[in-house]
């Protein structure tokens, strides 16, 4: 399901090099606050794994089933800041350097998280967190740039993890 929120996948002039890779974590972000399953397809490999706090989600059917299902059942807002990107270069058989077609990246993100619906409503619990991305990425046949893993790991979150309905968080409670 797409939203009003969500510009399509593929931009109007293309994005090249970093802009283009530094696209799929934006992409992957406003996915997530706006429940677009679409957009959020746009950004990872059919098979590609997705690992949150140590939970390993692999390929677009798994990572639906259990993180989408998730992160769409709440009110939430990513704000990703601190990227950086890396073109990994490669060579022709001839050896002439030609246009990535993998890259790495880094992020933090700042996410807060609301039951569903409960957002703007005074007083409810919520789910704060900063954290780490590290993705690894190709470019796929359909020219955009997808993750082939992507890995988040929580560094601090404050607030009640019951607000997400199900838990990422790798420490016990």
């Amino acid at each position: 399901m797409s939203s009003p929120f969500s510009l399509p996948a593929t931009l109007n002039p293309p994005l090249n090099g970093r802009e283009a890779v530094a696209d799929t974590m934006y992409r992957c972000a406003m996915a997530f606050d706006t429940c677009d399953a679409d957009l959020f397809d746009s950004t990872f490999m059919e098979d590609g794994v997705f690992d949150v706090n140590g939970r390993a989600m692999k390929g677009l059917p798994e990572i639906h089933a259990t993180g989408l299902t998730i992160i769409f059942k709440v009110d939430t807002t990513h704000m990703v800041t601190n990227m950086r990107v890396n073109m990994k270069p490669r060579k022709s058989a001839a050896g002439a350097v030609e246009e990535p077609n993998e890259a790495s990246l880094t992020a933090t993100v700042l996410s807060q998280h609301y039951a569903y619906g409960k957002g703007m409503e005074p007083s409810q619990k919520s789910l704060m967190s900063g954290s780490l991305y590290r993705g690894e990425l190709a470019k796929d046949t359909d020219g955009l740039w997808k993750f082939t893993h992507l890995g988040a790991k929580s560094t601090w979150a404050e607030g009640d993890w019951g607000v997400i309905g199900g838990s990422f968080n790798d420490v016990e409670e």
